[in-house]
């Protein structure tokens, strides 16, 4: 079995050839996670999706239309901006490490700093001195008193301690406080939600989201309030979901050469040897990946911008010949996707003229997709039993109430639960408010509605 590496663009490379190019395995953990919530919504019929990974120290959101993740050549490394082409990830300082603390103005803050796993948040009884996110959500009852499965035990006085002294410096009651940790929490999600969607000129409402990492669906019914959202999808052990995406993506390598010129100046024999020559550079790379010819696949692309802008935005250029009729349908897109992500464009002004800068082509392997089983639905279900039961809080006004406590895996598909209750697995939970159904589909991915709502 060859050795393959992970890169940010949604493809792998073998070891002996990336270490050539390391830095495109930048942010490539968070890039397998979205190509694997991709694959597995696109099974289960959704074709619109966000993803949002969340794990101890941050959480991970992108887009994918049609099962590809939307990709990127303005992304940054910290305060260091890249231009290779990566899937477009945003990240946002809220995992379950996240530390609350107070602003010198007295207001609640959470993030974007973290606790980390050492000290980690004060119920793992390491020494951490801050409340965080996790704090909130055991205070709560949201998720149990311990971790994978009973493995880790957590020390639920210790995190209510944490949250009763921070709730007496802010004048309210421990629920309050705790809650307000979380709404602060869900509210970042939704704003880095909200910069891959409204942003770029998307309705957020027309997105499935798909939670997965350990804690990315401690959170989601509130997403779906905030954001307008009808369905949430989380996926069988969510914790594995990037490790799974490394086994969903092909081979691929990007070649790019900066071509500056106009767009009326330009010559279509000039674009076709730019093109030949990338798209020669990719096949001999997939022949030293082992690959034969009839295999080879490549993706054309082009890097347009308006004359005087000092941005890009990049669409395919089509397959075939290259003629003037090819140079006028990559310009047609540019105008087209200007419009999507922008809200205007200039196709019908002729003094604002088109300007090429980068050509591109991706030489793309394809490798053997695991199958994701499908199991028949049952024609009476029936109810499901619950594992336990457990004081939660779900608004702070109501308190606690007596919840069941449903263990993933004895859900059967085709059985619903509602809310209030709690779904747990080895390594996430899933806390279903007041008013949401969870549905266990032919994959068994848990499907997350309005109980007035259908998926």
């Amino acid at each position: 079995v060859p050795f393959y590496v992970m890169k940010s663009n949604g493809g792998v490379l073998s070891a002996e050839e990336v270490v050539h190019q390391p830095i495109t395995t930048v942010l490539s953990g968070p890039a397998a996670g979205a190509l694997g919530a991709a694959l597995i919504a696109q099974v289960a019929g959704f074709d619109k999706v966000l993803t949002c990974d969340g794990g101890g120290t941050s959480t991970d959101v992108s887009v994918v239309i049609d099962g590809q993740p939307t990709l990127t050549t303005e992304g940054s490394v910290g305060a260091f901006p890249s231009k290779i082409p990566m899937i477009d990830v945003v990240t946002v300082g809220a995992g379950g490490g996240s530390v609350a603390w107070l602003s010198p103005e007295g207001t609640l803050k959470v993030g974007p700093h973290s606790a980390g796993a050492d000290p980690g948040p004060l119920c793992y009884a390491k020494g951490g001195a801050d409340v965080t996110i996790t704090d909130a959500h055991v205070t709560l009852g949201r998720i149990p008193p311990h971790l994978l499965g009973g493995e880790i035990p957590l020390d639920v006085d210790a995190a209510r301690t944490g949250v009763v002294a921070l709730a007496g410096k802010l004048g309210i009651t421990p629920e309050e406080c705790a809650d307000g940790i979380l709404e602060i929490s869900a509210w970042n999600q939704a704003n880095a939600l909200r910069q891959i969607t409204v942003k770029r000129g998307l309705d957020v409402r027309d997105f499935t989201l798909t939670t997965f990492g350990g804690s990315g669906s401690l959170l989601l019914c509130r997403l779906m309030d905030v954001l307008g959202l009808r369905t949430v999808l989380v996926p069988p052990n969510p914790g594995n979901v990037s490790a799974f995406g490394l086994l969903t993506v092909d081979v691929k390598n990007d070649y790019v050469q900066t071509h500056v010129a106009l767009h009326d100046d330009l010559a279509a024999e000039t674009v076709a040897g730019v093109l030949d020559e990338l798209t020669g550079r990719a096949a001999r790379a997939l022949d030293g990946e082992g690959f034969p010819a009839d295999q080879h696949r490549f993706a054309r692309t082009a890097d347009v911008r308006y004359f005087g802008q000092a941005y890009e935005v990049r669409v395919p250029v089509p397959d075939g010949p290259v003629d003037q009729g090819t140079l006028d349908e990559v310009a047609r897109r540019f105008h087209a996707e200007h419009r999507g992500l922008y809200g205007y464009d200039f196709s019908a002004d002729d003094s604002q003229q088109v300007e090429w800068v980068n050509i591109r082509v991706s030489g793309i392997g394809p490798i053997q997709r695991p199958d994701i089983a499908t199991e028949p639905l049952a024609a009476e279900p029936g109810t499901p039993e619950p594992a336990s039961r457990r004081p939660v809080c779900f608004e702070p006004a109501t308190g606690y109430v007596d919840t069941p406590v449903y263990w993933r895996a004895d859900l059967a598909p085709g059985q619903e639960v509602a809310g209030p209750a709690v779904i747990e697995e080895f390594g996430s939970t899933v806390p279903l408010h007041p008013g949401f159904v969870a549905r266990i589909d032919a994959h068994r991915n848990v499907i997350v509605t309005r109980e007035d709502v259908t998926a």
